[in-house]
């Protein structure tokens, strides 16, 4: 294995290990991915138990496609006949393979292949992932019809990564602290229609997000569903004097906070004010600033984990060191980050995370090619 790949895997195993919520880290985890297994297009999609979809992270698929996720995930999970259908999927004796082969029995999934077809997808290295017998979710790595086929050795490392994303579905931690970056602003009527909308608001309805969340921050010249209700709970009038209506939807690496206020007297029928605010995953900045660090992999856990606010013995047993261990490693993680406390440490993570963004490009929809 190639020095890169095992950088790469490490990566992804702290990324994969760490609590961070699967859908919001998927950013960053698709670029140390890419590494691993060189791709056009990542899919990481979360099931419930009967295998319809209910979050999805797809990086270049249209919106065609995504209306398909939010609004179909039964055609998606459902025909047992169909080898292509998620249930299907999951219920493999070997959760690890290749999907668009050209097999008739895989070209018979009909719903599937169109979904992959206008993507620009044709090979699919698929990872049904099951806890036992849980459905949790299926990561789907994509290539170009022009592109190689997926090999044996990309199966194989497939393999390797299938317990760190079981357990990064599986074990599902508590929220982490957000931090707000970007903000815009929406005006609407109390029916629902957008009357004014600043242009970073303009944009995040038309990007949108993964997910349900997507067919609720678009909605033809409507307002978003979130936003009607907003624009609902303000006209009913809030149960608390200081309560804002707030809906949060998760977008790829943290979340959309929308915020309503309503516009002119008490009891007016009037306009309601939107604020969008863009929140990014600090756990999740905090992990991608430590890839910047020359640091050994078990080194980049403790770092987190002492960000994180566990405490010594914590530490010690979910890295599995000895007290000794543990206490080298504490020395020369001081020593190399050139702080002396853990409160330095963390001083020292959050400057750097500060300046961390996340590239969501590839997980807008692509244009629409002409000819």
């Amino acid at each position: 294995m190639s020095k890169r790949n095992s950088q790469s895997l490490s990566s992804l195993r702290a990324l994969l290990t760490s609590g961070v919520d699967v859908m919001t880290q998927m950013p960053v985890t698709a670029e140390h991915l890419r590494r691993v297994i060189p791709a056009f297009s990542l899919s990481m999609i979360r099931v419930d138990e009967r295998c319809a979809p209910q979050h999805h992270y797809s990086e270049h698929f249209d919106d065609f496609s995504h209306h398909l996720f939010s609004t179909s995930g039964h055609l998606l999970a459902g025909n047992p006949g169909d080898p292509a259908s998620f249930g299907s999927l999951l219920r493999n004796a070997d959760p690890v393979g290749t999907l668009v082969d050209g097999r008739p029995a895989y070209l018979a999934g009909d719903t599937y292949q169109h979904l992959f077809k206008r993507n620009g997808i044709h090979h699919c290295l698929d990872l049904a992932l099951r806890d036992g017998d849980c459905p949790l979710g299926i990561l789907g790595i994509f290539r170009e019809k022009d592109a190689r086929p997926f090999s044996a050795k990309d199966v194989a490392l497939a393999r390797t990564l299938y317990p760190w994303l079981v357990h990064a579905l599986a074990h599902p931690a508590a929220e982490s602290p957000f931090e707000e970056t970007q903000s815009g602003m929406l005006t609407a009527s109390l029916e629902g229609r957008i009357l004014w909308a600043s242009e970073v608001a303009l944009r995040w309805l038309e990007d949108g997000s993964g997910g349900p969340e997507r067919a609720l921050l678009r909605d033809g010249e409507l307002l978003p569903a979130a936003c009607r209700f907003l624009c609902q709970q303000l006209a009913r009038g809030s149960k608390a004097a200081a309560e804002v209506p707030t809906v949060s939807l998760p977008v790829p690496g943290g979340r959309l906070r929308l915020r309503g206020y309503a516009i002119g007297a008490p009891g007016e029928r009037g306009q309601v004010g939107i604020h969008l605010s863009l929140e990014l995953s600090q756990a999740l900045r905090v992990l991608h600033a430590l890839e910047g660090q020359r640091l050994a992999p078990q080194l980049k856990r403790l770092a987190f984990r002492f960000w994180q606010g566990r405490d010594s013995r914590q530490i010690a047993t979910e890295l599995e060191l000895s007290v000794e261990t543990f206490k080298s490693y504490r020395k020369e993680l001081y020593t190399r980050l050139d702080v002396t406390s853990v409160e330095e440490l963390k001083a020292l993570l959050d400057r750097q995370a500060r300046a961390v963004s996340f590239d969501l490009s590839r997980h807008r929809p692509s244009p629409p090619s002409r000819g």
